[in-house]
C-alpha cells in the first residue's frame, strides 16, 4: 500500500527520538514488519553486493514453488556436476548424490552453501540463468527497485546488487508470504554427513526473540545481515549492508532491532476487510456501502503514544452507485495531538449495482430534496 510512505514521514517529523546512534555498516535500515514502516535508515537506496542475501530471494521463488506443489519437500534431487564446482561456501555434495530438497533448503539458509542452491534452482528451471530470471520478475513485483540479480547464490558478479531497503521489502515478504516456512530461518545449525555447520546468524544465540533471516560475507560485499525479531505482538526487521567485521554486524542489527521495539508501537486500527464506515449510497441495488480497508491496517506511532490518536473519515457526497469492490470511497484522516499522521485511503469491500428504474428515479427524488 503505497500511501504508508506519507503518513510515516509525517510521523517521523514529528517524532521525539533520534536516529540510533553507532551503526557502522555502509547502508541499513529497521522497518516495521506488520505496517512496512520505515523507522530509521541511512544509505538505504545505495546499491550494493548483497552477498549471500541474495539467497533470501531464492529462497521465495522456491517456497512459491513448493507451496504450489511444483516442489516437495521429501522430494529427492539428484546433484549436477556444476554443483559441485561451484566457489564460495559449500557442503561438498558430490555429483550424481540424491539429496532431499528439505536439506537443500537447510543447506542453503544455515550455511549459504552454493552446492545445495545450484541443484535446487537447476533442478526448478534447468539452468540458474532461467531461475535467476523468475528472480527477478519477483524482485520487480515486490517493488525492490535496485536490486538486479545475475546468479542465485551471491557470488560476486558485475551488476549484481541490491540495497538495503529493498532487503528489508524482501524479508518482509518472506515472513508476511510464509509465515509456516519460519522455522528455515531461525535454525541454528545443520548436521550433514557427520559435520555440523553454524549458522553465521549469531542474534539466533544472542537474543531468544529473534527469528531469522540469514546473513552474507564476500569481499566485496562486507559483512550484511537481515535479521527479524519479534517481542510480543510487534515484529521489526533489521538490514545491515557493508559491514566491517561480524561483530559489528552483529551489534548493529541489534542496536536498530531494539532502536524499532523501544521507541515505536504497531498498532493494528482495523482488520482486513472490516469496515470503517457505512456509507449512504444512492441508486444503488443496496442503500449502503461499506468502506474500509483489503489488508489488515497498522498504524505506527511513538511509544505509549497510541491512546492519542485521532481518526476523521472524509467521503464526497453524494455517493453514487454502481460501486465496484476495491474503488476508492474516501479517506482516513489520523492525527496525534493535532499534528497529521497520513490521509489514507478507504475502499469499498463489496460491489453494489446499480438499482432498477423505480429505486432510480426514487433517489432521484430524494437528491433533488436533498434527503
Amino acid at each position: 500500500m503505497k500511501w504508508f510512505g506519507f503518513g510515516l514521514a509525517l510521523l517521523v517529523s514529528a517524532s521525539a527520538w533520534a536516529a540510533p546512534s553507532g551503526i557502522a555498516a555502509r547502508a541499513w535500515v529497521v522497518i516495521d514488519q506488520a505496517s512496512g514502516q520505515e523507522l530509521a535508515s541511512h544509505q538505504a537506496d545505495l546499491p550494493l553486493a548483497p552477498a549471500s542475501l541474495t539467497q533470501l530471494m531464492t529462497s521465495y521463488v522456491l517456497l512459491g514453488d513448493i507451496r504450489k506443489n511444483k516442489l516437495g519437500l521429501d522430494e529427492t534431487l539428484t546433484v549436477p556436476v556444476a554443483a559441485t564446482q561451484v566457489d564460495g561456501a559449500r557442503i561438498f555434495l558430490r555429483a550424481g548424490d540424491e539429496v532431499s530438497v528439505d536439506t537443500l533448503l537447510q543447506a542453503m539458509l544455515v550455511h549459504s552453501a552454493g552446492d545445495a542452491t545450484l541443484t535446487l534452482v537447476t533442478a526448478t528451471d534447468g539452468s540458474e540463468a532461467a531461475f535467476v530470471e523468475r528472480m527477478n520478475r519477483e524482485a520487480r513485483r515486490l517493488g525492490m527497485s535496485k536490486t538486479r540479480f545475475r546468479n542465485a547464490s551471491g557470488l560476486t558478479e558485475p551488476g549484481h546488487e541490491s540495497s538495503a531497503r529493498d532487503l528489508a521489502l524482501l524479508g518482509r515478504a518472506l515472513a508476511r508470504d510464509f509465515p509456516d516456512r519460519k522455522p528455515f530461518f531461525m535454525q541454528k545449525e545443520l548436521d550433514f554427513r557427520g559435520t555440523t555447520y553454524y549458522n553465521g546468524n549469531r542474534l539466533l544465540w544472542r537474543d531468544s526473540t529473534v527469528n531469522g533471516l540469514k546473513v552474507g560475507r564476500t569481499a566485496q560485499a562486507g559483512y550484511c545481515m537481515v535479521a527479524s525479531a519479534q517481542r510480543g505482538e510487534q515484529q521489526r526487521i533489521a538490514v545491515v549492508l557493508g559491514g566491517r567485521s561480524e561483530a559489528q554486524r552483529t551489534q548493529d542489527a541489534l542496536r536498530l532491532l531494539n532502536y524499532g521495539f523501544e521507541n515505536f508501537d504497531s498498532v493494528l486500527l482495523y482488520r482486513a476487510q472490516q469496515p470503517v464506515k457505512v456509507a449512504k449510497l444512492y441508486r444503488g441495488a443496496r442503500a449502503a456501502v461499506s468502506m474500509g480497508f483489503l489488508q489488515d491496517f497498522h498504524l505506527l506511532v511513538p511509544k505509549g503514544d497510541a491512546t492519542r490518536v485521532k481518526a476523521e473519515i472524509i467521503t464526497r457526497q453524494p455517493l453514487l452507485a454502481p460501486v465496484r469492490r476495491e474503488q476508492r470511497m474516501g479517506t482516513l484522516r489520523l492525527t496525534l495531538d493535532s499534528k497529521p499522521l497520513g490521509d489514507y485511503p478507504l475502499v469499498a469491500l463489496h460491489d453494489v449495482a446499480v438499482a432498477g428504474v423505480f429505486g432510480r428515479g426514487w433517489d432521484t427524488i430524494r437528491l433533488f430534496f436533498g434527503q
